[in-house]
């Protein structure tokens, strides 16, 4: 004998169209969960590559992109430490030229480079850089003669070798960034100075 199949249940009134609403709506929400997970991490990772030092916003996407976070993720992440204060490209760049003016002084167009192999452009860097520099109350000029003459110091040349001295401290001011017009003057300033001390 012949066994009956069972009869399928008809859908109840008004469900079958909102099926696939439904199947649509769980998808995206278990996609937005992953989303808010990879975010998550991001930040976390940010978190920890920025609490040995501060960070440029491109060197923070940067090491994002190191550790395999997808695009949307990183602009996600960044958005949230930009609001938050903790990636500020205007305040790096500040206290960079603070610590380059106490510690390392520099030329304008060394730091300019440097900052920009950090991620930040010259637009940004250059008004910043015044700023300090007016806050500081110092100029690339004075920075170039605090270079100079500590350079003099460490120099062993032999007497009467003044023509090697000028030029191994002009490299050197070139090296660490000042233009032109400024290393041939404060070198040439301080050969004046040593002149005029000679003399008395």
């Amino acid at each position: 004998m012949e066994r009956r199949r069972p009869r399928k249940r008809p859908p109840e009134p008004g469900r079958e169209p909102l099926q696939p609403v439904i199947e649509e709506t769980r998808d995206e929400v278990q996609a937005s969960d992953a989303l808010v997970e990879a975010q998550r991490r991001a930040i976390d990772a940010a978190l920890n590559f920025l609490a040995y030092r501060q960070r440029t916003g491109e060197e923070v996407k940067r090491k994002l992109a190191s550790r395999g976070f997808s695009e949307p993720t990183i602009e996600a992440a960044m958005r949230r430490l930009t609001a938050v204060g903790l990636v500020d490209d205007r305040s790096f760049v500040g206290a960079y030229v603070r610590d380059r003016i106490a510690h390392r002084p520099m030329g304008v167009r060394r730091m300019i480079q440097d900052l920009y192999v950090k991620g930040v452009p010259r637009e940004v860097s250059m008004p910043v850089i015044e700023e300090v520099f007016q806050d500081e109350h110092t100029d690339e000029r004075a920075l170039a003669e605090r270079v100079v003459e500590k350079k003099r110091r460490t120099l062993a040349t032999r007497a009467g070798d003044e023509a090697v001295l000028r030029r191994r401290l002009r490299d050197h001011l070139v090296r660490r960034g000042f233009g032109g017009p400024i290393v041939g003057d404060v070198v040439n300033s301080l050969f004046r100075k040593s002149d005029h001390a000679d003399d008395e």
